[in-house]
């Protein structure tokens, strides 16, 4: 009897290891591929992002299966179950039906860039009234700023064609996330940077976080694991670390 019981004891632990358990089990984790520095395939660890959240995993337990998908199919797949762990969203209300959120590893700051020749400053939505701002389409800026009286939006199709028409003189400011900006930027048209400049004031300060599905019966479990993670890499260096790598790769000139 006693061989039975240590048999069925085995595979009650094989099947806590293989379901994402709370020994700690496999993850799929899925990011866009196409936010730069933050996630994209191209880039050391998948991104900045990426490299933290498979990180944090890892240290928490599990091991990652990572893959790019529209962000489309992520939310679908998420609400579904069919991802376990989606690496780059901002919160939202109608998200956190399906995803559990952990605490945000990172910040995004969305913030406005001029040409430095430009006398102007930002401090609320009325400085911008009859400003020629570039916008992106599909952005998700939020509703105040979407909708501000008095506003010029000019939608174009990327960020780059935005910092193209800033140089030209075609808008008097454009924006996104200060990472992504200076990424683009300094990657792709690093002369320029010295004729531009970021105003002080953020539009809006926005929370990167995990979103585990609420399919998975771990969700609790793996959110808490990974916010303890992420504690502990800003105790002992490591997120540190991964942020100043990130850094570096960004200045490095780009590959021909």
């Amino acid at each position: 009897m006693g061989t039975i019981f240590q048999r069925l004891a085995g595979f009650v632990v094989v099947l806590c290891l293989g379901t994402g358990g709370a020994l700690g089990g496999e993850l799929n984790v899925v990011h866009s591929g196409q936010w730069p520095p933050y996630s994209d395939t191209s880039l050391r660890g998948q991104g900045l992002a990426v490299e933290i959240v498979t990180t944090a995993l890892k240290r928490a337990g599990y091991t990652t299966v990572v893959r790019v998908d529209s962000l489309e199919r992520i939310l679908e797949g998420g609400a579904l179950g069919v991802y376990d762990v989606f690496a780059t969203p901002w919160y939202s209300d109608s998200r956190n039906r399906y995803l559990h959120f952990s605490q945000p590893y990172l910040q995004s700051r969305i913030r406005f860039i001029k040409r430095k020749a430009t006398d102007f400053d930002y401090r609320s939505l009325q400085d911008l009234n009859g400003v020629v701002i570039g916008t992106v389409r599909d952005y998700a800026y939020g509703s105040d700023f979407s909708s501000a009286p008095g506003v010029v939006r000019v939608p174009a199709g990327t960020l780059m064609e935005n910092l193209q028409k800033l140089i030209q003189e075609r808008i008097d400011l454009t924006l996104d996330d200060e990472r992504v900006l200076r990424y683009q930027i300094q990657r792709f048209m690093p002369n320029s940077m010295e004729q531009l400049e970021f105003l002080q004031k953020p539009l809006a300060v926005r929370g990167i976080h995990i979103g585990v599905s609420r399919k998975n019966a771990e969700h609790a479990r793996i959110v808490a694991g990974f916010d303890r993670a992420i504690e502990q890499m800003h105790q002992d260096g490591s997120f540190a670390a991964i942020v100043a790598r990130h850094e570096d790769d960004q200045r490095s000139p780009a590959s021909p």
